[in-house]
C-alpha cells in the first residue's frame, strides 16, 4: 500500500512537468533557413567555353582527326551555286568562308560540318545554319569529305578552293567566327576568331588585324559604313550593266516612250503613252531550270516604274524582246533570255525610275529620266 508521502510526492513532481513550457527542440530538429533564391540577373553556371582565339592561315589539329584552317571571308550577294544553292533574299546578304582540311588520321576519314561553325554578329546575335560546301572545281556537284589519310581540300597550293556560305541579314556585321570543335588533345571546346575591326564590348576581345572579313562590292554597300558588312537596301544599277538579284544578272538594255502600245493587250489611247523597257536575264545557279517566272512573278510585282510626281505604275504585260509573245521561258545556268516590259503612263506622264529584281531577290533602281 503507497503511503500518503509518496502520493505528495508524485503529485509535487506532475506539477512542475506541467509549469515548465516544453521546447520543440525536444521533438523535432530545429528548422532551416530557406535557401535564398539567385536574383532576377543572376545566371548559374555561366561562363565562357573553353577555347583558344585564332587567326585566318593558320593551321590547328582537332580530336576528330584533320588539320583544319581557315582561310579568308567575305560578304557578297552573288549567289553560292553548290549542290544545294544559296541564294540572298531581299535584305539579306552572305558570307562566304574558305576552308582547308587534310586528314592527318591514319584511317579514311569523314569531316562534318554539322554544327561546325558559329557566327556572332555586333548585336550579339548568332548564326548557325550553313549551305552545302563546294569546290570550284565541282561547281554545284557534290563534294565529297571522306578523304584518304593525307589527303587535303582547299588549300591554296591546289588552286581548288573549298567554300561553304551562311545567310545573314543585310546590315548584320559579323564580329566573331567560332568553330566548334576541339584542338586535339586539349580540354578546349572551341576556336574563336575575333574578326579584325570588332571591339571588345561587341566581341568579348578586341579583333585581331589579321581576321578580315572581305566587305561588300561598291554600289550594294552602305558608304556610311566602313566596314563594308551593310547592304544597302536598294542599290543603284546603271544602265546596260549587270546586277545581281537572286539566282540572276539583269540588266536594263533600254527604256523608251512610245504613242503607240506595242501589244494586242491593250489598244492605243491619245491619254495614254507607253513605257518599253528592254532587259536581260541570265541564269547564275546550276542546280536545276529556272524559268522566267522566277524572274517577274513576284507579287507585288518586281519591276515598277515611277514617275517624276512620285506615282508607280506597274507592268501592263511582258513580251519577247522583238515580237508580240511571251518571253522564252527556259534557262540554264550561263543562259540570256532577253524581255520587254510593258507600262501605260498617263499621255503627260514621265518617267523617273525603274525597280526591278528577280523574283526572290534584291530590288534595285535605275534613272530612266529622259527616256524617249
Amino acid at each position: 500500500m503507497i503511503s500518503r508521502t509518496v502520493v505528495r510526492t508524485i503529485a509535487r513532481l506532475l506539477v512542475v512537468a506541467v509549469a515548465v513550457p516544453l521546447s520543440s527542440s525536444t521533438f523535432a530538429q530545429k528548422a532551416k533557413k530557406p535557401a535564398q533564391r539567385p536574383r532576377s540577373n543572376q545566371v548559374k553556371g555561366q561562363g565562357q567555353l573553353a577555347g583558344v582565339n585564332g587567326q585566318f592561315g593558320v593551321v590547328y589539329s582537332l580530336s576528330n582527326g584533320f588539320n583544319m584552317a581557315l582561310l579568308g571571308a567575305r560578304y557578297t550577294i552573288e549567289p553560292f551555286d553548290c549542290l544545294d544553292a544559296a541564294v540572298a533574299q531581299p535584305n539579306q546578304k552572305l558570307i562566304v568562308l574558305d576552308l582547308a582540311i587534310k586528314n592527318a588520321s591514319p584511317e579514311d576519314n569523314w569531316f562534318s560540318l554539322d554544327d561546325f561553325i558559329t557566327l556572332v554578329d555586333s548585336a550579339g546575335n548568332t548564326y548557325t545554319r550553313m549551305s552545302n560546301v563546294m569546290r570550284e572545281s565541282t561547281g554545284s556537284g557534290r563534294v565529297e569529305m571522306t578523304l584518304r589519310p593525307g589527303q587535303g581540300l582547299g588549300q591554296r597550293e591546289l588552286k581548288d578552293p573549298l567554300r561553304f556560305a551562311m545567310m545573314i541579314p543585310g546590315d548584320a556585321r559579323i564580329v566573331k567566327i567560332m568553330v566548334n570543335r576541339p584542338r586535339r588533345s586539349t580540354k578546349e571546346q572551341v576556336i574563336r576568331y575575333y574578326v579584325a575591326g570588332a571591339t571588345k564590348a561587341e566581341a568579348g576581345e578586341a579583333g585581331d588585324p589579321k581576321n578580315v572579313i572581305e566587305g561588300l562590292p561598291a554600289g550594294v554597300r552602305d558608304p556610311k559604313d566602313t566596314s563594308g558588312a551593310v547592304a544597302l537596301e536598294m542599290p543603284t544599277a546603271e544602265l546596260g550593266k549587270y546586277f545581281t538579284s537572286g539566282g540572276f544578272a539583269l540588266r536594263l538594255d533600254r527604256a523608251a516612250i512610245q504613242p503607240a502600245s506595242p501589244t494586242e493587250e491593250r489598244e492605243t489611247s491619245e491619254d495614254e503613252r507607253y513605257l518599253v523597257c528592254t532587259l536581260t536575264a541570265k541564269a547564275l545557279i546550276g542546280r536545276e531550270e529556272l524559268s522566267m517566272f522566277d524572274v517577274t512573278g513576284a507579287d507585288p510585282p518586281s519591276h515598277v516604274a515611277t514617275l517624276a510626281d512620285g506615282d508607280t505604275v506597274n507592268p501592263l504585260v511582258y513580251r519577247h524582246a522583238t515580237r508580240d509573245a511571251a518571253p522564252e521561258h527556259s534557262f540554264r545556268k550561263g543562259v540570256e533570255r532577253t524581255y520587254r516590259v510593258v507600262f501605260v503612263l498617263p499621255a503627260d506622264g514621265e518617267a523617273a525610275t525603274l525597280t526591278f529584281g528577280a523574283r526572290e531577290g534584291r530590288l534595285w533602281s535605275v534613272n530612266i529620266k529622259g527616256a524617249k
